[in-house]
């Protein structure tokens, strides 16, 4: 499925549509960023940690990307905040959203963002493909206990209070962790036909469809019943159907792009859309599957241009300055 080779790689080892102009979700706070080292059966993963910091707001550079939040600062005191996980799509890291994060921080929320080892830029990929999906789920609830554990957070943050936002295979993640069922023999039917085409869902037409295999014969799919919301970008739902979401009541926005060429819209964010128990929130954002991904330095467009470039006429800052509005309104409407 879902395969990003992006140069974010080096961040991993370094310390109605309109354009929104220059607004941004409300400043409360400035951002801290802190990283947590978890253990999982797979191997040891980071996890990055975005938070409200009363202090200054000191800006560091990660390779070529700014990162717009306070090293290791104390985080905020006062009042105990809402908890956000964040998981990133296959062959990212958090780090392509950090712009968003450190926003949403700024508006009073933690953020807490695995490295999904075994399916992050710099690391070796799990196989088969099963591995991948069993994976995600228990790493992000991995992450989400050690933050609740450390010394420094755990007394500063709501747990009752916890949200979640995905992108693309991060999608899929929230959607385990909400109650969804997958079906597999179902992703790879669809792939195995229809899917052909669909690059984003089951890879490139040239290669073999991923099999299930025995390994999810047994498989449990964990669920964190403290989520209250869920925001879900451009979300890969092809193992999804009407039976496997019936457990998903959650408040949802959805949003997916208006180019569906990479990850195919009608067997993924518009079924997830039709299948829900209830109506998700729909917003359609200009461009393509990896607008969702922060603006990149120009010096990278041309190593990776699918992921970097957008066609004629459309403004990834301007769009991801929307979205961090909209979706810290959402978040904060229902935590």
């Amino acid at each position: 499925m879902l395969r990003i080779l992006c140069v974010l790689s080096l961040l991993i080892l370094l310390p109605s549509w309109a354009a929104a102009g220059d607004r941004s979700p409300p400043s409360l706070y400035n951002a801290g960023i802190s990283r947590l080292s978890v253990t999982d059966v797979d191997g040891s993963f980071d996890t990055l940690i975005w938070y409200p910091i009363a202090g200054a707001e000191t800006p560091w550079q990660a390779g070529p990307f700014p990162v717009a939040a306070t090293l290791n600062a104390p985080i905020a005191s006062g009042k105990k905040f809402p908890v956000v996980l964040l998981s990133h799509g296959s062959g990212g890291t958090p780090l392509g959203h950090r712009e968003l994060a450190a926003s949403l921080a700024r508006s009073g929320l933690v953020v807490v963002a695995p490295i999904h080892v075994g399916d992050a830029a710099g690391h070796p990929r799990l196989k088969p493909q099963a591995r991948v999906l069993i994976a995600r789920p228990r790493q992000a609830k991995e992450a989400l206990a050690a933050m609740l554990a450390d010394e420094g957070f755990s007394g500063a943050v709501d747990s009752s209070r916890m949200g979640m936002i995905g992108y693309s295979a991060g999608g899929y993640t929230g959607l385990i962790l909400s109650g969804a069922k997958p079906d597999f023999q179902l992703a790879s039917a669809y792939c195995a036909g229809k899917g052909r085409g669909d690059t984003g869902s089951c890879g490139r037409a040239d290669k073999p469809v991923p099999e299930a295999g025995k390994l999810v014969a047994d498989w449990q799919p964990p669920t964190e019943s403290r989520l209250k919301a869920l925001v879900l970008m451009d979300p890969l739902a092809v193992l999804f159907d009407r039976a496997g979401l019936a457990g998903v009541n959650l408040p949802m926005m959805l949003l997916r792009p208006e180019d569906d060429a990479y990850l195919k819209a009608s067997h993924n964010a518009l079924a997830l859309s039709r299948d829900l128990p209830s109506r998700p929130e729909l917003v359609v954002v200009p461009g393509q599957h990896f607008i969702f991904i922060d603006p990149r330095p120009a010096m990278l467009e041309n190593e990776v241009p699918l992921i970097c470039r957008d066609d004629a006429g459309i403004d990834r800052a301007a769009v991801h300055r929307k979205l961090e509005i909209d979706i810290a309104k959402f978040l904060h409407t229902h935590l």
